[in-house]
C-alpha cells in the first residue's frame, strides 16, 4: 500500500507536520509506503530525509481556502483565481500519484484542499485530516464555507484529532465517513522518568508555540504580573517559538510595562525540545482553543506539570488527576493556578507522574498508526479481499 500525504506548510517545528512524519514512520510496520508532497518553501525536508521518506516539493501545496474574518476586497477576488489555478496544479500531483502507483491521497490539514482534487483526477481514495478549529485558531474563515464543507464531504474518509474538533463538525460532515483518531507521539523520544521538579526558585514555566495572539503568550505575561502583585510570587517564564522582530519587541515591552522583564525569556525556535522540557517545571498550554496540543503530551512525557486552558483538545488531555486547567482567556484564574502550583509542590509532583502515565497509555505512535492503517484498509477493502483469497 502507498499513501501520499499533502502537507501545506512543512515547518519542521509545527505539530501537524511532526505528527505526519511520526505517522509515516510507524506506518512502515504495517507495510505502508508513505510519500509526502510539500511546498518548496518548507524547511521540514530535513526531517523527511532523516527518516528516509520520499517527497516532492511543489509550490501548489500551500494553496489555502482560508481568508481573514474581515477580508479585504482584493483578498476576496483572489480566492476564485487561486481556486482555478489550484485545479491545474493538482494535476501535477495526480501525475505523481499515477507514476508512483499511490493508493490513497491523505490531506494533512483542512486548510489545504489540493489533495482532494489530485485524488479525484488520479481516481484514487482520499482522506482528509482535520487538525484545527479554523475560526477559533486563526481568526480566519473558509471562503464559501458551505461549498467547502460539501467538498470535504466528497472525501472518502475524514479524521478529527480530538473530540472537540469532532464535536464541532459532526453535524456538518457525513457521520459514516467521520472518525476520531488522536495524534500519536514518539514516547521514547520524550519520556523522562528521572525528573526532579522544583530544584530551584523561582519555578520555571514553559509555553511552546509561535508568538501569536491565539497562542496566549500575552495572557501568560499578564498572569505572571498578576502573580507578583496579588500573591507576591515570581516565576521564570520561558516562551519557546518562532517570532518576528516586531513580536519580540511587543512581548518584551509588555513585560517591561509590568516590571517583570527580568522574569520573561523569549527562546525563539528550539531544535532540542527534550532539553527545553527538562529545564522547566511547568508546561502551560495558553492557547485560546487548541485542537489537540501535541506539545502538551510531549511535556507530560518529559515529566512537566501540565497546565492549560479548559477548552478544545486541552480539556480532554488535562483532567483532575493529570494536570490543571484555568478558565479560557482569564489571566486572574491563570495566576491563581500558578500560585496553587507554587504552594502545593508535593501534590504537583504526583500530578506530573499521573500525567506522564496517562500520556504513555493513550497517545502512542503505534496506536495512532494502527488506527489510521485500519482506516486505509477499510477504504481499499483489503480485509474482505484477503478473506476471499484465503489469506486470513
Amino acid at each position: 500500500m502507498k499513501v501520499l500525504f499533502i502537507e501545506n506548510a512543512g515547518h519542521k517545528t509545527a505539530g501537524a507536520f511532526r505528527s505526519l512524519v511520526s505517522l509515516a514512520v510507524m506506518l512502515r510496520k504495517h507495510g505502508v509506503e508513505a510519500h509526502v508532497a510539500l511546498p518548496k518553501t518548507a524547511d521540514g525536508v530535513s526531517l523527511l530525509d532523516e527518516n528516509q521518506i520520499p517527497f516532492i516539493q511543489l509550490q501548489s501545496c500551500a494553496y489555502s481556502r482560508m481568508m481573514l474574518a474581515e477580508p479585504s476586497f482584493i483578498e476576496q477576488i483572489k480566492m476564485p483565481v487561486k481556486d482555478f489555478v489550484l485545479k491545474f496544479s493538482a494535476r501535477k500531483i495526480a501525475k505523481y500519484v499515477k507514476d508512483n502507483q499511490i493508493d490513497i491521497v491523505h490531506d494533512n490539514t483542512s486548510v489545504s484542499y489540493i489533495g482532494m482534487y489530485a485524488a479525484k483526477f488520479a481516481k484514487v481514495k482520499h482522506v482528509w485530516h482535520i487538525r484545527e478549529f479554523m475560526e477559533e485558531d486563526f481568526n480566519r474563515r473558509f471562503w464559501r464555507r458551505a461549498a467547502y464543507l460539501r467538498l470535504i464531504n466528497k472525501s472518502d474518509a475524514v479524521v478529527a484529532i480530538s473530540q472537540a474538533v469532532y464535536d464541532k463538525y459532526k453535524g456538518e460532515i457525513d457521520n459514516s465517513k467521520f472518525s476520531l483518531i488522536y495524534n500519536g507521539i514518539d514516547i521514547e523520544k520524550f519520556l523522562n522518568t528521572d525528573r526532579e521538579l522544583f530544584k530551584s526558585s523561582p519555578i520555571s514555566v514553559l509555553c511552546v508555540g509561535r508568538i501569536s495572539p491565539g497562542k496566549g503568550q500575552e495572557l501568560l505575561i499578564r498572569a505572571t504580573a498578576r502573580l507578583k502583585t496579588e500573591y507576591n510570587q515570581f516565576i521564570t517564564l520561558n516562551l519557546a517559538g518562532s517570532y518576528q522582530e516586531s513580536q519580540y519587541n511587543q512581548m518584551i515591552d509588555l513585560a517591561r510595562s509590568y516590571g517583570i522583564e527580568e522574569h520573561v525569556n523569549l527562546l525563539g525556535q528550539c531544535d532540542d525540545m527534550n532539553e527545553v522540557y527538562r529545564q522547566n517545571d511547568v508546561f502551560c498550554m495558553a492557547s485560546k482553543c487548541e485542537a489537540f496540543g501535541r506539545v502538551t503530551i510531549e511535556a507530560m512525557l518529559a515529566g512537566c506539570i501540565a497546565l492549560g486552558s479548559n477548552s478544545g483538545g486541552t480539556a480532554e488531555i488535562l483532567t483532575a488527576g493529570t494536570g490543571l486547567t484555568f478558565h479560557p482567556n482569564d489571566e486572574a484564574d491563570l495566576a491563581k493556578k500558578l500560585n496553587y502550583i507554587i504552594e502545593n509542590q508535593s501534590l504537583m509532583k504526583e500530578k506530573a507522574k499521573n500525567g506522564q502515565e496517562f500520556a504513555m497509555q493513550n497517545f502512542t505512535s503505534e496506536k495512532n498508526a494502527k488506527e489510521i492503517y485500519h482506516l486505509y484498509c477499510k477504504l481499499l477493502d483489503i480485509e474482505r479481499k484477503k478473506l476471499i483469497n484465503g489469506e486470513c
